[in-house]
């Protein structure tokens, strides 16, 4: 089975175990020490597309997560902070590049 479709039929069994209709969108949380990476996709027409990862750092850390995302060519100017976090937002294939350094950030 494709990694599409094992999406599409993944999400709709998590969906039907939880008594919920089909999401329009669907997110997985993790966290890594101080590091919290959210993966989201939106349903399409026929498929889940649109990958996107968020990573969060405290504070503290928002320059580290600055000059990772400047690495990886991403756009600071789209970086956000709330008062105990700093958060960047990186593509499928940004996070393709990064993924297996993302523990420099701790």
């Amino acid at each position: 089975m494709e990694e599409k479709d094992q999406l599409k039929f993944y999400i709709s069994e998590i969906a039907k175990l939880m008594g919920l209709a089909q999401p329009v969108g669907f997110m997985l949380s993790y966290e890594v020490g101080d590091i919290w990476i959210d993966v989201y996709v939106e349903r399409g027409e026929d498929e889940w597309q649109n990958r996107t990862y968020t990573i969060s750092v405290p504070k503290n850390k928002g320059d580290k997560l600055r000059n990772f995302v400047e690495a990886v060519g991403g756009n600071t100017s789209d970086m956000m902070a709330d008062a105990e976090r700093v958060y960047a937002s990186l593509t499928q294939e940004d996070w393709e590049q990064v993924s297996t350094s993302i523990m420099n950030l701790l």
